[in-house]
């Protein structure tokens, strides 16, 4: 007789971005889903259905309390901006805490870990088309922390699954994007180079698709990598044309270097985390994704520039209203 025992699943960074729309997926699967929060403030943020463990990534105690009795983790909790954040917290994170997490994982039991890593191991610029097999040269400490994560999970002992994430875009992943609109809106975008630049991005809709297949295909996935993108390839300058014809106002079209474009990055409301994305140029192989997961995207930037449309405008509406 088959168990109906329900899978239990730990998300750490479930109360975030990626990781509540992650969570929602598993529990509508029918999942058990544990989600690992900070603080008792955090718990108000985890979706209803699932059960929050307090305590932080790096502190074996809390981990070995979540982990216990758990199939499956799937890691999700990183520090991700190097604008607001400095080396020695990305590493502390990243690394260091997902080395406690593997560890603390394996003895507990757990059978597989699926982790959420980044484009940015190859690094920002190559100029050859990037499989997983291609030379990993992270170019910033974010990719460089990741990198390390990696070989942490690799070396574990434990079953695992790594996903490598181009910059995601859709419902809680506008704020970036935003700020683009506004500058385009206001004639105060400009296009940093040629503009020929290829800027790799995946809708969090396919994320979510691909963490399902990764649980759907458990023995094909096993001990894999995959590239993870929308399977498409846009400049720099089509990305800011749409937004311009999204907006009906005119296209960008002053040209100006990159170090003037640190300069003035500022008063474009734009950090230094953005600005590395905007001016990245590499293209992303994701045929492995296709092949052996079944992968497919299905959203596209064309339509998502629809949706951000109706987020400025909410935004304008408000500017007004105060």
């Amino acid at each position: 007789m088959k168990s109906s025992k329900k899978e239990i699943v730990l998300v750490t960074g479930g109360t975030g971005r990626l990781g509540r729309h992650i969570t929602t997926s598993l529990i509508n699967k029918g999942m058990e889903v544990r989600v690992l929060v900070q603080t008792k403030e955090d718990t108000v943020r985890a979706k209803a259905g699932s059960i929050p463990y307090l305590g932080d990534i790096t502190d074996e105690k809390a981990i070995e309390k979540a982990c216990e009795g758990a199939d499956t983790v799937i890691h999700l909790a990183a520090m991700v901006s190097q604008y607001k954040t400095g080396l020695n917290e990305i590493m502390r994170i990243n690394t260091l805490g997902t080395r406690k997490l593997a560890e603390t994982a394996k003895e507990s039991g757990v059978k597989k870990i699926i982790f959420a890593s980044t484009i940015n191991v190859y690094g920002r610029v190559r100029k050859e088309e990037l499989s997983e097999e291609s030379k990993l040269m992270p170019t910033d400490s974010y990719g460089q922390s990741k990198l390390l994560a990696e070989k942490e999970i690799i070396n574990s002992g434990l079953d695992y699954t790594i996903l490598r994430m181009a910059t995601i875009y859709g419902p809680g992943f506008e704020s970036s994007f935003l700020k683009v609109f506004k500058a385009v809106k206001e004639g105060k975008a400009f296009i940093i180079g040629n503009g020929k630049n290829n800027l790799s991005l995946v809708h969090i809709a396919d994320v979510v698709r691909a963490f399902e297949l990764v649980l759907e295909n458990r023995e094909k996935s096993r001990n894999k990598i995959y590239n993870i993108t929308d399977g498409r390839i846009y400049t720099q300058k089509y990305l800011l044309t749409l937004a311009a014809n999204t907006l009906g106002v005119e296209a960008p079209e002053k040209h100006v270097n990159t170090l003037v474009a640190r300069m003035v990055a500022k008063a474009r409301g734009l950090d230094t985390d953005e600005l590395r994305f905007i001016t990245s140029d590499r293209k992303i192989d994701i045929s492995k994704a296709r092949k052996e997961l079944g992968f497919k995207p299905t959203e596209s930037v064309e339509s998502g520039a629809g949706y951000l449309l109706s987020k400025f405008n909410i935004s304008d509406r408000r500017k007004v209203d105060k």
